[in-house]
């Protein structure tokens, strides 16, 4: 049988897969990757091993999913930048813009968030300087940035 025969036979299986791992977003790509999974299920596969085909690519469709899911949350972990490293790109822009732009975006932080912005972005301190310079812990410093940062995307969100 041809690989588009095979194809066309084999469409729902593909999309019934896509619907159980509910995968709504770019559903052309995901349907692609499907047809990489169905290919290479029907290259592999041996009858003489008792399981039926569409068990077969069932299986091998699902499992090449998912490892696309993995390779790209990988890649958002490791290749998207940190709301923290945003905002240092930013205000590294220009020393006037930065000054102004925190300035502008500070005046909703709190007293601690603005001690982390000052600390760890204009000054580029560590976050065990700025935790020693007020008496904190290394994890409270931290736990500044992250609702720093937080606020911070939600303003710029709602101004952009």
């Amino acid at each position: 049988m041809e690989f588009e025969e095979l194809a066309e036979q084999y469409k729902p299986l593909i999309f019934q897969v896509i619907k159980r791992l509910r995968l709504y977003g770019d559903r052309e790509t995901f349907y692609q990757i499907g047809l990489i999974g169905l290919w290479e299920a029907s290259n592999r596969f041996d009858a003489g091993k008792g399981v039926e085909f569409s068990t077969f690519a069932f299986t091998t469709i699902r499992g090449k999913l998912l490892d696309h899911l993995k390779k790209e949350a990988r890649y958002q972990d490791h290749c998207q930048p940190t709301g923290e490293q945003v905002f240092m790109k930013l205000a590294d822009c220009s020393d006037d813009l930065s000054v102004d732009l925190i300035e502008e975006y500070g005046k909703n932080l709190t007293e601690n968030q603005v001690k982390w912005v000052q600390g760890r972005i204009i000054e580029d301190k560590s976050y065990k300087e700025i935790a020693g310079e007020h008496g904190v812990t290394v994890e409270s410093v931290k736990s500044w940035g992250r609702q720093a940062v937080k606020k911070l995307r939600q303003i710029i969100i709602v101004e952009g």
